[in-house]
C-alpha cells in the first residue's frame, strides 16, 4: 500500500472484495483523532471502480479493509467517524457537485452493519465545513500524487 500524509490525513488506495464477491477500490482518506474531534475516514468513489461495486453499496466492506491496514492499527472501530465522498471524479459522465455522505454504522460482534438508514447526505455548507475543518485536499490532486489517471 502507497500511502502519503495530505494536511492531517493518512492518505490510501484501499481495495476488498465488495458485497457481490468482486474485487472493489477506492480512495481512503484518515484523519486520526488529534486532527478532528474523533477518528474520521472519507472514502471517496473513483470512476475507474465499476459501478455495481460503488462504496455506498458496501461500507461495511470498504470500513473492513481500512481497519485491517497499518495506518488504521490501534483505531476504535466504535470511535471512527465514515464519510463516503462522490464528485466529478467519481463518475466518467458530468455528475455535478462534490457530495458527502455520513455513513452511521453500529459495531457489534467484531464488524459494522450497514443497512443504509445510518446514510445522511450533507449539505453543500455541511460539507464544504467539513472539508475545511479536516483540511482535506481536492481529491484530483490526491490522486494526481498518487499517480493514480482515470
Amino acid at each position: 500500500m502507497r500511502d502519503f500524509l495530505s494536511g492531517d490525513a493518512v492518505v490510501f488506495f484501499v481495495h476488498w472484495t465488495h458485497a457481490i464477491g468482486r474485487p472493489a477500490h477506492c480512495l481512503a482518506r484518515l484523519v486520526p483523532a488529534h486532527g478532528a474531534e474523533r477518528p474520521v475516514v472519507v472514502l471517496t468513489e473513483l470512476a475507474d471502480n465499476p459501478d455495481a461495486r460503488g462504496v455506498s453499496s458496501d461500507v461495511v466492506g470498504a470500513a473492513a479493509a481500512v481497519l485491517a491496514t497499518e495506518a488504521a492499527a490501534g483505531l476504535d472501530p466504535q470511535a471512527v467517524r465514515w464519510f463516503t465522498q462522490h464528485g466529478p471524479y467519481s463518475s466518467y459522465e458530468a455528475t455535478g457537485a462534490e457530495t458527502f455522505t455520513e455513513v452511521v454504522m453500529p459495531f457489534a460482534g467484531g464488524r459494522y452493519h450497514d443497512d443504509l438508514t445510518g446514510h445522511r447526505l450533507l449539505g453543500p455548507a455541511e460539507a464544504a465545513e467539513l472539508a475545511a475543518r479536516l483540511r482535506l485536499a481536492p481529491v484530483l490532486d490526491v490522486l494526481a500524487q498518487l499517480g493514480h489517471t482515470r
